[in-house]
């Protein structure tokens, strides 16, 4: 969740602790649904353990925070080490659950104030995730290594340093319990590009991506590429096919990406958060929500996606009462009734993806050469017509490539789902005779892009035609 961590770790007794329960039944390669619980009144709540009972998602997600469990170098909280394990033991036997170790103590980065500042020497938090691991006996099955290390709210160290981290940690936690997976932290593109560079390979077992972008009120179905690319844009949820396409380029498509945090707020106060503060809505209906969340599960459903391992709702329950959008991303209200998301939470877990049809548009449009016809013989300028359509996602732009070095461009206006355009091409009188190809290239909103060509032959013309001229 792109958020301050002073939000996560401003009190010890808010720390995050999740839960969830007993794996369901999920077609095959769909991904493992997960819910992340983020109070310890939450966890100590009968009527939230009798949700989880009922809803029975395969993950829970906690989060650890290591100054509060070893608030000086090498003593540790007996009274927090009973919180996580009186909580585990509390699962079911088949629950998976995901640690995700955040906070460096002062002690240990170098007397910062900041929860956000990484440690100075890595292996004092590879030494601290090793005596968990023991501790735990096996019975955390993931271990993310902090959190959104590509935002200074959560990292303010550099790519460098998280790849030390990784490289110290991924030993320290494989001694300890070989069968224990290590998620790395990687939304960003650009950061995980980085971290290859500085060595990162080798020393993870997954990806976490998050999707809980402040101020999205988008459909999972909904995308764009980034500019001149076929690569989606990472602030939209199908963000995660240009991950995983750096990591099959870095030699690691082998494996997983742990969508640790997937959700969308309910809210109808204004965004105030990046570049769209003040410009639209910062969240969505309470049943707006709970049909993204059927979207969301049902896109990872999709055989294309089958390396997306889990993925994991934020949050369980409201995290206040203001409309706030940090405050609004629970499947269930702050009293614990539950929003329209909880019952369409409870039928991905139990009874697996019920959408059908794709997720999302990714064809182009669709493109019509009016003239001139296939074959069409000419002698002087020619004239072309195209009209492309694209009902679902609409048209941007319609390009038509006239010769080598010549084109000419359209642009639509707000998005219709048909646009059209004409030219006379003059210039068509002074090619050289024979056969000649015009192509015409049309994008859509979301940047899919369509092609068609059309074949023309200059002819010479008549004798009486070049006589008038």
């Amino acid at each position: 969740m792109r958020r301050s961590a002073h939000g996560w770790l401003g009190s010890a007794l808010a720390l995050a602790l999740v839960g969830a329960a007993i794996a369901a039944a999920s077609p095959a390669g769909a991904a493992e649904v997960g819910v992340n619980i983020t109070s310890n009144a939450g966890m100590a709540s009968g009527k939230i353990a009798a949700d989880i009972r009922a809803s029975r998602p395969a993950w829970v997600r906690v989060f650890l925070v290591w100054s509060y469990v070893e608030p000086t170098q090498g003593n540790y909280s007996a009274s927090w080490i009973q919180v996580y394990q009186r909580f585990f033991a509390s699962l079911p036997a088949a629950t998976q659950i995901d640690v995700d170790v955040v906070g460096a103590p002062s002690w240990a980065n170098g007397g910062s104030s900041s929860s956000a500042a990484p440690p100075v020497n890595a292996s004092d938090y590879a030494g601290f995730l090793n005596y968990l691991v023991n501790t735990f006996h096996g019975r955390v099955k993931a271990w993310e290594i902090w959190n959104e290390e590509g935002t200074p709210n959560w990292w303010t160290g550099t790519a460098a340093q998280y790849a030390d981290l990784l490289k110290a940690t991924y030993p320290a936690i494989k001694s300890a319990d070989p069968n224990a997976t290590v998620i790395m932290g990687a939304s960003d593109p650009a950061f995980l590009t980085q971290l290859y560079q500085d060595g990162a390979k080798g020393s993870f077992d997954g990806v976490a991506v998050h999707t809980d972008t402040a101020c999205d009120v988008t459909s999972p179905y909904v995308y764009e590429y980034n500019p001149q690319t076929t690569t989606v844009n990472q602030y939209f949820f199908l963000g995660f096919t240009g991950i995983h396409a750096l990591m099959v380029a870095n030699g690691d498509g082998s494996k997983p990406i742990y969508m640790t945090e997937i959700g969308w707020a309910s809210t109808a106060s204004e965004c105030q958060t990046g570049a769209w503060a003040g410009q639209k809505l910062a969240g969505v209906s309470q049943q707006m929500q709970a049909t993204f969340l059927q979207q969301a599960y049902h896109c990872l459903a999709q055989p294309q996606y089958s390396y997306v391992k889990a993925a994991m709702w934020f949050e369980m329950y409201d995290a206040g009462n203001s409309t706030a959008p940090l405050e609004n991303y629970g499947l269930l209200n702050t009293n614990f009734s539950p929003k329209p998301a909880f019952a369409a939470f409870e039928q991905e877990s139990l009874h697996g993806d019920q959408l059908t049809g794709p997720c999302g548009s990714f064809n182009g449009p669709a493109i019509r050469i009016l003239r001139p016809t296939p074959g069409q013989r000419y002698s002087g300028p020619l004239k072309i017509a195209v009209s492309a359509s694209s009902p679902a996602n609409g048209v941007r732009e319609i390009t038509i490539q006239l010769s080598k070095h010549s084109r000419v461009h359209f642009f639509a206006r707000h998005f219709p789902a048909r646009f059209g355009g004409s030219i006379a091409w003059r210039s068509a009188a002074k090619l050289k005779l024979g056969p000649h190809t015009i192509r015409v290239i049309v994008t859509d909103k979301l940047g899919n892009v369509s092609t068609a060509t059309i074949h023309v032959v200059h002819m010479r013309a008549p004798l009486r035609q070049r006589r008038h001229h």
